[in-house]
């Protein structure tokens, strides 16, 4: 019972983190270059439906998959090696890929949902022709794009990371 318990928890944060990352690269790579190209106005009332949705998609993922993580730490039976922090490869993998997960998660309700709120705030006006409301549109959307590149950046990362603790 112990072996499907533990199956299943790391079944399911796989899962969650194919789901979310992948997530997260096909915002950046596909649909955020191909919502730039629609006009505004067909483009202000999609975007309205989409992003409430998939930023609680995206970060309940990461949730999921941050807390399934730190459950297959110890359903696995390796729970303490972690108290020996950088003792083995393992340990090593799981703490920087935790820290960095935490990190992407963080920039997700610390930065990108503060923004995309403000962006949807923003969209009626900027689509009504006011200038300023535009501006402050482009300059979210603009640094919402570089950190969606430093969130490809993590989840590479933490990927590899996970593919070193899986071959220790």
């Amino acid at each position: 019972m112990e072996d499907l318990f533990r199956d299943f928890v790391q079944f399911l944060h796989i899962l969650c983190g194919v789901m979310w990352l992948g997530g997260g690269f096909y915002t950046i790579l596909v649909q955020m270059p191909a919502v730039a190209t629609v006009p505004a106005a067909a483009r202000g009332p999609v975007v309205a439906q989409l992003i409430p949705k998939q930023l609680t998609y995206t970060l309940r993922l990461g949730e999921v998959t941050i807390l399934t993580g730190i459950l297959n730490i110890f359903a696995s039976g390796r729970g303490r090696e972690i108290e020996q922090y950088f003792g083995s490869r393992w340990s090593a993998a799981i703490i920087v890929g935790t820290i960095m997960a935490i990190v992407l998660l963080g920039l997700g309700h610390g930065l990108i949902k503060p923004s995309a709120r403000r962006l949807l705030e923003l969209g009626p006006r900027a689509a009504s022709g006011d200038v300023s409301a535009a501006a402050q549109a482009g300059a979210i959307t603009a640094r919402l794009t570089r950190v969606g590149y430093v969130q490809i950046v993590l989840g590479v990362l933490i990927i590899a990371t996970m593919v070193i603790a899986g071959s220790a």
